[in-house]
């Protein structure tokens, strides 16, 4: 982050050349870009965008929270984008790099631009279609139509609809949900309001059981008095970190808690829960089965 380098990397486009006899209906996309970008994608979520959109083969670099799909850990990983090495980022010779907007003002990003690089900030909110919007701003520095900008969007609608479907059959009143985050014992923090894990519990059909506060602060059997929730919710790897739920029942308030006492401890992949990328609404929908297991019509 803290070097200043010149950036002298121009590339030339490979020329995708069409026969005399054959459509442009018959052409692939791809066949008629004139350039092939290097991208460098500084963003999870915007990895597995990139992905659905068909954009692997031009990923030349990632950040350390690109993880899905699986085939990602084949591209090299650059760290996370506040510890960045401009000298390593340069020697992949990026021309295009992708960046969630509210981590855009890092030195090193701030440095490239300056150089000439074309760091793109993309906008994201906790929202369904949080990808779908992401996926037109991609549109407008790839090679990618307006038509399948909107096919893809029309995808994730479907997936929000099933949501929709699964809340609708939810049986009782919404369950107070508490979102711990944590990396071993030593390490444990509570979500709190304006959180993405709070939009994603709400989304998913339940209330959030910190009001007090926003953003996230340290686990305190006081918290977890305030809190009194109904459902616990966990990356998977934080539950791990803790020697599953064993290790949680160490934790000083957890065992009086109503969700302990009722073994109702739901552990998700953390991508996938709180990315809000292609399939927040399916994670959304996974969170309100849990949430609501017994569903009527």
């Amino acid at each position: 982050m803290k070097f200043i380098l010149p950036i002298l990397f121009l590339f030339a486009g490979l020329t995708a050349c069409t026969p005399a006899d054959q459509t442009a209906e018959q052409v692939p996309e791809k066949d008629t870009e004139e350039t092939a970008e290097r991208i460098v994608s500084l963003s999870g979520t915007l990895t597995e965008l990139l992905y659905d959109l068909g954009f692997e083969d031009q990923l030349v670099g990632v950040d350390v929270t690109s993880t899905y799909p699986p085939a990602v850990n084949t591209v090299p990983k650059l760290g996370h984008v506040n510890k960045l090495n401009v000298e390593a980022l340069l020697e992949l010779r990026p021309t295009l790099i992708f960046v969630d907007a509210d981590r855009s003002e890092t030195p090193a990003l701030i440095t490239l631009t300056a150089a000439g690089v074309n760091v793109v900030a993309v906008p994201s909110e906790p929202t369904l279609d949080n990808a779908a919007r992401a996926a037109k701003v991609l549109g407008k520095h790839l090679q990618l139509s307006a038509e399948k900008v909107a096919d893809y969007a029309a995808g994730i609608k479907i997936d929000s609809e099933v949501l929709a479907e699964t809340l609708a059959g939810a049986v009782g009143d919404k369950p107070r949900v508490l979102f711990i985050y944590a990396r071993g014992a030593k390490q444990l923090m509570v979500a709190g309001a304006d959180t993405e894990a709070a939009a994603m519990i709400e989304l998913a059909g339940g209330q959030n059981a910190i009001t007090s506060f926003t953003d996230f602060k340290p686990l305190t059997p006081e918290a977890l008095v305030e809190a009194a929730p109904e459902v616990i919710l966990m990356f998977e790897s934080g539950l791990k970190s803790l020697d599953g739920k064993a290790g949680l029942a160490n934790v000083p308030g957890i065992g009086q808690t109503p969700a302990f006492k009722n073994d109702r401890i739901v552990a998700m992949d953390g991508h996938y829960l709180l990315g809000f990328g292609p399939r927040a609404a399916r994670a959304a929908n996974d969170l309100a089965q849990a949430l609501y297991p017994v569903q009527t019509k």
